[in-house]
């Protein structure tokens, strides 16, 4: 099938993706989406990605998102995607304030300045939230924030949470030389203990309210730039656990900061930007 389309590419602190809106459009098959995305992202071939995300129309919300990864499969949910995807909605509605629907639910999202602040929804911290991703014996209750994990670097303690994407948290006191795509690899070998492969990221903590991170993301299957979901839940993990002091935590990733608050309920807020690249046309046969 051959497709000759407009997009626009979006980042979002380095974390970059193809927009294509199909919202007054017929929709592109996913079979179809899937093979898109698995060439598209190449940067010396094509346009070059971590992603390709198709806008749509639904019910009650002002769009919804699909996001396609360079691997063929379909992400559960993207931070930094989202606040492009509501960037690309409020410049094309004229609004100040979006609800998107993802396949994590609806997220709302509002622009705050330069940025784009975005309701996570509750960090999931136990092990029934996570059996679709882990499923490791024990109670249903249990919490994820121990947790055991091989890296590269020999057994390990983290924590495993869901912020709408599997991440598993690791403490480090030197980013630079962590087994960050090793370990990914290594980890996401193991598909009988990860069925749904998971992401993987390492933290330092760089002052009382302040971490860095580098994270390996599934489905883009190395390390990216940024990761919204990742440094959601790094920075929640580290409140959890004590790791930083209360209050709004502030993430540096390879490309760019964003901002991370945890409220008494449980629920996160991501504040960071959202940059239109460009714009062009495609013709591509899949």
């Amino acid at each position: 099938m051959r497709y000759e389309f407009g997009f626009m590419k979006y980042h979002g602190c380095g974390n970059d993706f193809i927009v294509k809106d199909e919202m007054a459009v017929t929709r592109t098959p996913d079979a179809d989406r899937s093979a898109m995305a698995k060439f598209l992202w190449n940067r010396n071939f094509w346009v070059g990605a971590d992603g390709v995300i198709f806008v749509e129309v639904a019910p009650e919300v002002d769009g919804s998102m699909r996001l396609f990864e360079p691997a063929g499969n379909e992400a559960d949910m993207c931070g930094n995607g989202l606040r492009c995807v509501a960037a690309y909605l409020m410049d094309k509605l004229g609004k100040d304030e979006v609800d998107v629907l993802t396949r994590d639910g609806v997220k709302h999202v509002v622009r705050d300045g330069d940025g784009y602040r975005v309701d996570m929804g509750e960090v999931r911290t136990t092990r029934a939230d996570l059996k679709d991703y882990v499923p490791d014996p024990g109670g249903p209750a249990d919490s994820m924030l121990k947790f055991k994990v091989v890296t590269a670097s020999g057994t390990e303690e983290g924590s495993i949470v869901d912020t709408g994407e599997p991440h598993i948290v690791l403490f480090t006191g030197s980013l630079d030389s962590v087994p960050l795509v090793k370990t990914g690899e290594l980890v996401n070998c193991d598909r009988k203990r990860f069925p749904e492969s998971v992401n993987i990221n390492y933290v330092q903590v760089t002052g009382p309210h302040s971490i860095s991170i580098r994270t390996y993301e599934r489905g883009v299957f190395n390390e990216t730039l940024a990761c919204g979901t990742g440094a959601t839940a790094c920075a929640c993990v580290s409140l959890m656990l004590g790791r930083v002091e209360p209050g709004p935590v502030d993430v540096r990733t390879k490309g760019g900061m964003m901002r991370i608050e945890l409220g008494p309920d449980g629920r996160a807020v991501m504040t960071g930007p959202a940059v239109r690249v460009f714009e062009g046309r495609l013709e591509v046969e899949v």
